[in-house]
């Protein structure tokens, strides 16, 4: 058994998706700060969960209720990182 916090699959997905949009550098570095700082801003979701299973438990309908809240988090921190990047 693992204890994973789902939202860290969905911020990735969510990052993936937003940060070719936003003229931010997709660099593995800038985007692990995008996600620290997206996850910062959002209330973590665990489950216990057997390996193989955790996508069983990422229901649609948990994706879509949170999908606004880890939007506009997301976009913030990307945001956040377009203008403070950590590399030249």
């Amino acid at each position: 058994m693992a204890l994973v916090n789902i939202m860290e699959e969905i911020v990735d997905n969510t990052i993936d998706e937003l940060i070719g949009y936003s003229g931010c550098c997709d660099c593995d570095h800038c985007k692990e700060d995008i996600k620290c700082l997206t996850l910062n801003a959002l209330p973590p979701r665990y489950v216990s969960t057997t390996k193989g299973e955790l996508f069983s438990k990422l229901s649609q309908a948990m994706i879509k209720q949170h999908s606004i809240d880890v939007n506009i988090a997301c976009l913030n921190a990307i945001e956040f990182v377009k203008t403070h990047p950590k590399h030249n």
